[in-house]
């Protein structure tokens, strides 16, 4: 039965998948990111989606109804955004159309979002992303397919990942946003996107590596070290350092810590250059049931939960994080986690909508579209469902 689940899904994937054109150029202040009239800039960090084919219909209407909701000026995703499994399950031949399959139908959601809200997204890559290989479909393949969507604010820069190496090659799409101020006269803060690769050759995950770190200090004299935040997959190895016990928050620090951090293996100093920089606070995922924030002297650490259903993930914690910056506090930032449970209504229909896909993912797509879309459509709850 799985076979034929499998061969199914591979014809629908091959069906969806369209020719990708090249990446446009791009630099930082083509986004046209500014702060709002009042000076506040929102962001909202998407991590852990892990999209698999037609796997996020009830993610992608969490997404579009919490930027209805939240009115944010920037999407980030922060990597394991697609997957399909590598070629652990399938031939290449039908993994490589999967993967392409995943990125295309988690784009859809940006794309409405951006035609309605006029919204722009960013990412970086998991090890997820990254572990799809240059034989199925390469991260610079996988960053041109984002690029060719309208609301991708994002861009490749050679020079910031140009010498860096893990299991999967060279690293890409580092890059930094620029925020001008709401008189769109100077700039206000910057955003530092890091691709932290994959896996380490000799075991463990990879971490941002030298080129990057030399980039990011150069990009960083040269703005004037702008107020600013960062985002990535994989956390930091000095995490491992602010942890006084397995699965235990030291005493004031907000949120949950359900696993134990799986940072890095190396260490080529980018927590000590984000410090340096003046860099607010460091976000990330990868580990998908930590919502952890660790205000430190440096650079805050902060952990966001996954958003979406294509892997492990408690019920309670699925979510986003939605971050807030002020031009008239520079040096300071707001954040929250949205999950699901507290953002639908814990009525019957939505509980068990939400519990179908904690149990079944993929398949439950497919059950959604035959049961709860039509049902919450004749109820007129389509738009929040």
């Amino acid at each position: 039965m799985k076979r034929i689940i499998g061969m199914v899904l591979a014809a629908l994937a091959l069906c969806l998948c369209l020719v990708i054109p090249a990446a446009a150029a791009a630099d930082a202040r083509s986004a046209g990111l500014k702060c709002g009239a009042d000076g506040s800039f929102k962001i909202i960090q998407v991590t852990d989606t892990q999209d698999f084919l037609l796997s996020c219909a009830l993610t992608q209407d969490f997404l579009y109804d919490l930027a209805k909701t939240e009115k944010p000026d920037l999407f980030v995703l922060t990597g394991d955004n697609a997957t399909s499994g590598g070629d652990k399950y399938f031939p290449k031949f039908i993994a490589k159309p999967l993967v392409k399959a995943g990125v295309e139908n988690l784009m859809r959601a940006f794309d409405r979002i951006y035609k309605d809200f006029g919204i722009p997204m960013t990412m970086v890559y998991g090890n997820h992303d990254n572990e799809c290989g240059q034989a199925l479909v390469s991260r610079a393949e996988q960053f041109a397919m984002y690029a060719a969507h309208k609301c991708f604010a994002g861009y490749y820069i050679p020079e910031a990942d140009e010498g860096t190496q893990d299991q999967e090659g060279q690293h890409y799409g580092t890059h930094n946003l620029i925020v001008r101020n709401s008189a769109g006269t100077a700039d206000a803060f910057n955003l530092w996107m890091f691709d932290s690769g994959s896996y380490n050759p000799e075991g463990g995950y990879s971490w941002v590596q030298t080129p990057q770190i030399k980039w990011f200090k150069e990009t960083n004299e040269a703005l004037g070290k702008l107020p600013s935040l960062a985002f990535q997959h994989i956390i930091v190895k000095e995490i491992e350092g602010q942890l006084t016990a397995e699965k235990k928050l030291p005493a004031g620090v907000k949120g949950e810590l359900r696993e134990s951090p799986c940072p890095g293996k190396g260490n080529d100093g980018q927590y000590d250059a984000l410090c340096d920089g003046g860099v607010m606070a460091l976000f990330v995922g990868h580990d998908h049931v930590n919502t952890y924030e660790f205000e430190l002297p440096g650079t805050d650490l902060v952990n966001s939960p996954c958003t979406g259903f294509g892997s492990y993930g408690d019920i309670d914690l699925r979510g986003a994080r939605v971050i807030t910056l002020n031009q008239n506090k520079p040096n300071a930032y707001e954040s929250k986690i949205v999950t699901f449970q507290a953002f639908y209504p814990q009525d019957t229909l939505h509980s068990a909508r939400l519990g179908m896909y904690q149990s079944m993912s993929t398949a439950a797509t497919l059950l959604d579209w035959l049961s709860f879309k039509p049902l919450l459509w004749l109820l007129g709850l389509f738009n929040r469902a």
